[in-house]
């Protein structure tokens, strides 16, 4: 493993599915392996303080559009903890809109395949847990009225009534 260049940062090697502790913090970390159009994959990290739970997926491709149950066994892993109102927020990448074609997603997600993962969590955890768990959209594209249409089109899907965040740069995110 190459050292980080600017030798202000360690890496620490992380297991898939192990809780990891965070040296001179009181939080873990656990790894969760994602695929983001094959190939390549990416990483969802559940981070633990005092037994609350953030969960935060890097880019991430729905399993229905990767061939793969990555999403899925992220979902039975912190179904539990939805259900026991310990995760305090998931953060999820959403960088299209829903009219971008399948083929051209390239390991992201729609409004519409979000709302579907949403679903499949809900049905692992229940979907009353989910109602008002805060969801922070990450990754959106920034191309022509990306940001407009996947704010539009998350609103318009929200049957599940999650509290959907839109981050704006430099102010600070209250759930």
């Amino acid at each position: 493993m190459e050292a980080p260049l600017l030798k202000k940062y360690h890496y620490t090697p992380l297991t898939p599915g192990t809780p990891t502790a965070i040296a001179q913090t009181t939080m873990s970390v656990q790894a969760f392996p994602l695929s983001h159009s094959a190939p390549y994959q990416s990483t969802a990290f559940l981070v633990n303080h005092q037994q609350q739970y953030l969960l935060y997926l890097g880019d991430t491709g729905a399993d229905t559009i990767e061939h793969s149950d990555k999403l899925q066994l992220l979902w039975q892993a912190v179904a539990p903890l939805v259900k026991s109102q310990q995760l305090k927020a998931i953060f999820i990448e959403v960088s299209f809109p829903d009219e971008q074609p399948a083929k051209q997603l390239f390991g992201h997600l729609t409004p519409a395949l979000l709302m579907q993962e949403m679903k499949t969590l809900g049905s692992l955890s229940g979907t009353d847990a989910l109602k008002g768990l805060p969801v922070v959209i990450t990754h959106i594209k920034p191309s022509g009225n990306n940001e407009t249409a996947i704010c539009r089109q998350l609103a318009q899907q929200n049957h599940l009534q999650l509290k959907l965040i839109f981050p704006e740069q430099g102010k600070a995110l209250t759930f």
